[in-house]
């Protein structure tokens, strides 16, 4: 049963029957409708606004969809009256007709549902929100030959279906008022629509758009997103053909100009510290983060704080400028951009009657992106990096479930060819609310968390790209790039789901999953102490991260070294399981062979340099003990940075300028890291990619407020030999991880190490 009311909505209702309809059974609700005109006014809306939906929660069996939408359509529907026809709000064929039944294909279904789409806005004035995804051969082109109706449609889904859409097909009026539009795997150019039809000059009202698997470029990419603009609140451009390049046009088109990053939370988050026209165009504008005295101190409760709501010295100017922008407050829920949710609000709003107009939605409230889907694309970890730190804290809702990293700093031996290195290896810091300000939700390859990049090489085999991955590159990664996130990072954070977890481990990333668990049911604990601590000052508190979802790829045999399709793992309630329903596929996409695929920088390397091999010395960096190196650039100078000049052509801002780049003292140190890319520093390819040192580079040992070079810091994640390493990936078993993450929940059930929020394992299809 559903939470009671309090005892203010039990108050304020001005009749006990709106209160209490909401908790009838839908079985009632025909008998309802009968008791008198009070209670049919009441109740018919509800029975007759989802139709398809209410009569199967009804009992109707699925066999007896396509006779009983027939006989609905052609015999009931046709005697009733006008006002109630127009109580149908949403026909959801999703769940409906979705087989054959009877004696009916597949194909007479579909063909008896598009029949009758010409009629609906005249069968149902009243129609708000038409779902048919899960009918690839149903055909809609007939809604824009449909007369002229008096209601626009709100929500509009065709995903999957295989007829495609004229270009001119939204220009009815019928689509004015669409909020919500979603038209993934559909055959046809979205260029040609968007030049004709998708448009705000059709489409004036369009908020949450969803184009998933259209084969967008990033040329029409682009023109969608200088059409729309900021109109758009939410974009899927999922598994598409997208592009570093699109990225900035992102930023620069559909995402608010005015910045959530500020100063005023310095004390508990630090701030941001941006040189004067400083940047490149592969990192964007440097910054650095200044760090408080209590921005890493785990003890400091404040963080977990909401923020203070906005106050004016003047009373002329109560309400926020356009130019004031202030971040959420990190309290309310997360804006919902799925088509159940929207047709949810959409469908309450019709019963209710507290929108007077569709202006007053929720729904249309926009001020540029804040959900964000780039799943599935070629894009680089140096792009969506450079996403992050330029969308200026806008982003509440982001998805990207894998990217390439760097490959221009991979140096593959000449025995391992096509390796490709997946992940969000150095990113964490990026998700801190001082440049993450808005996020609450994020959907991430598994790296981010884990530290494991996904590997894969030609002619190399699962179990022993797993170990590889497991073994030197972790080992590589944890030295260069010591922090991963953890729920702390972004106490704003309330759901968090990681993607491509390999279903088994030799042991990092299920050591790696299960402290991140702990760390979580830490973080829990210590809300409910900052709860304690300032329930007296009428502060509110976060609520922390509260949903986890790990997404397992196919399981594989470690003896024949192929994908199994056996399910070996009881997920049972303790983990709370996804509903059987979902069905996103996290397949892997990399697969171009062209090796400049997907880089965006230039290499600042003069031509002489550009051919010259690595320094003959680098095979003989285990050997150095001792001493100060004697090779260029320590050999010239004694100062520990250098001038670099980045010209016009690498500038963000197309301007010259130069920077002293930090290259160490050039003798051995405490910091492994650090006495790696000081040997780096020595082949003139590494001596490229100048950047600012984030929290990472500072963890591991370089000069806060310092540049250094990216190249030389990236190169030394992949062993030097990596055909060598792979060779000698040893003969670690393997182990379940999703049983391993069963067996710690056990472990700490009842205990204060237990994290009470909802855990997911789902097993992925590729």
């Amino acid at each position: 049963m559903e939470t009671l009311p309090s005892y203010e909505d039990a108050v304020a209702s001005p009749d006990w029957l709106d209160l209490v309809a909401t908790y009838i059974p839908i079985a009632d609700w025909p008998r309802c409708c009968l008791v008198d005109k009070r209670f049919y006014h009441q109740f018919a809306p509800r029975l007759w606004q989802d139709p398809l939906v209410t009569v199967r929660r009804l009992g109707l069996h699925p066999n007896d969809d396509l006779a009983w939408y027939r006989r609905f359509i052609n015999k009931h529907v046709k005697p009733a009256r006008l006002k109630t026809r127009s109580y149908v709000r949403s026909l959801d064929f999703r769940e409906f007709v979705v087989r054959a039944s009877g004696l009916y294909s597949s194909e007479a279904s579909e063909r008896a549902i598009s029949e009758s789409f010409k009629n609906l806005p005249q069968i149902f004035p009243g129609l708000l929100c038409l779902l048919v995804d899960g009918h690839p051969e149903l055909d809609p082109g007939s809604l824009a030959t449909a007369a002229s109706a008096s209601q626009s449609l709100q929500l509009l889904d065709l995903a999957r279906c295989r007829h495609e859409l004229s270009t001119k097909f939204f220009s009815p009026g019928l689509f004015r008022d669409l909020v919500f539009l979603d038209i993934s795997f559909i055959p046809g150019s979205v260029r040609s629509a968007t030049q004709t039809s998708l448009n705000p000059r059709y489409l004036p009202e369009l908020r949450v758009l969803k184009a998933q698997g259209r084969e967008v470029d990033n040329a029409t990419a682009s023109l969608l997103l200088q059409t729309f603009g900021r109109q758009l609140w939410s974009l899927d451009l999922s598994y598409n053909k997208l592009g570093d390049d699109i990225l900035d046009d992102i930023v620069e088109y559909a995402v608010s100009h005015f910045t959530f990053h500020t100063d005023a939370h310095y004390e508990k988050e630090g701030k941001l510290v941006l040189p004067k026209n400083a940047g490149s165009r592969k990192y964007g504008p440097f910054e650095f983060i200044e760090e408080s005295r209590n921005s890493y101190d785990s003890q400091f409760l404040e963080k977990y704080l909401v923020d203070s709501p906005f106050y004016s010295q003047s009373a002329d100017h109560a309400e926020l400028q356009e130019w004031q922008a202030v971040r959420p407050d990190g309290l309310a829920a997360v804006r919902r951009d799925d088509a159940d949710a929207t047709k949810r609000l959409l469908l309450d709003e019709a019963i209710t009657g507290n929108y007077s107009t569709m202006h007053d939605l929720p729904l249309l409230g926009s001020n540029g992106l804040t959900h964000l889907y780039l799943n599935g694309n070629k894009f680089t970890a140096t792009g969506i990096e450079r996403l992050i730190r330029t969308s200026r804290g806008r982003l509440e809702h982001f998805e990207c479930d894998s990217c390439l990293y760097d490959p221009s700093h991979i140096r593959s031996g000449s025995n391992l060819k096509g390796l490709r290195v997946q992940g969000f290896l150095v990113s964490a810091p990026l998700f801190r609310p001082v440049i993450s300000s808005a996020l609450r939700s994020l959907r991430v390859h598994h790296s981010l968390v884990t530290q494991v990049p996904s590997v894969s090489a030609d002619g190399l085999s699962r179990t022993t790209a797993a170990r590889l991955a497991e073994g030197q590159l972790y080992k590589n990664i944890r030295r260069s790039y010591p922090l991963a996130l953890v729920p702390d990072t972004n106490p704003r954070i309330t759901s968090l789901t990681l993607t491509h977890i390999p279903a088994r481990s030799i042991g990092p990333i299920i050591e790696k999953l299960t402290q991140f668990l702990q760390l979580a049911s830490v973080q829990q604990k210590a809300i409910q102490d900052a709860r304690a601590v300032f329930s007296g000052r009428s502060s509110s508190v976060l609520k922390g991260l509260r949903h986890i979802r790990l997404e397992l790829e196919p399981d594989f045999s470690e003896s024949t070294d192929v994908i199994s399709t056996s399910d070996e793992v009881d997920f049972d309630r303790l983990l709370d399981p996804a509903d059987d329903d979902f069905a996103h596929d996290t397949s892997s996409f990399f697969d171009d062979d062209d090796g400049s695929f997907g880089v965006t920088s230039r290499s600042t390397v003069d031509n002489k340099f550009r051919r010259a091999k690595p320094s003959t010395l680098a095979e003989e960096y285990s050997h150095w003990t001792s001493g100060r190196l004697k090779s260029f650039p320590y050999s010239d100078i004694d100062s520990e940075y250098i001038t670099q000049h980045v010209d016009a052509a690498q500038s963000w801002t197309g301007n010259v300028f130069s920077v002293p780049v930090w290259i160490g003292p050039g003798v051995i140190g405490p910091h492994a890291a650090v006495n790696e890319y000081m040997w780096n520093v020595h082949d003139p390819n590494l001596r490229t990619d100048v950047g600012p040192a984030t929290p990472n580079h500072v963890a591991a040992g370089v000069p806060p407020f310092s540049y250094i070079f990216y190249a030389a810091w990236d190169a030394m994640v992949v062993p030097r030999n990596i055909a060598q390493a792979a060779r000698s990936a040893g003969t670690a078993p393997f182990r379940d991880v999703a049983t391993a993450i069963k067996e710690y929940r056990l472990r700490t059930r009842g205990t204060e190490r237990h994290w009470d929020g909802k855990l997911e394992l789902v097993r992925t299809s590729r």
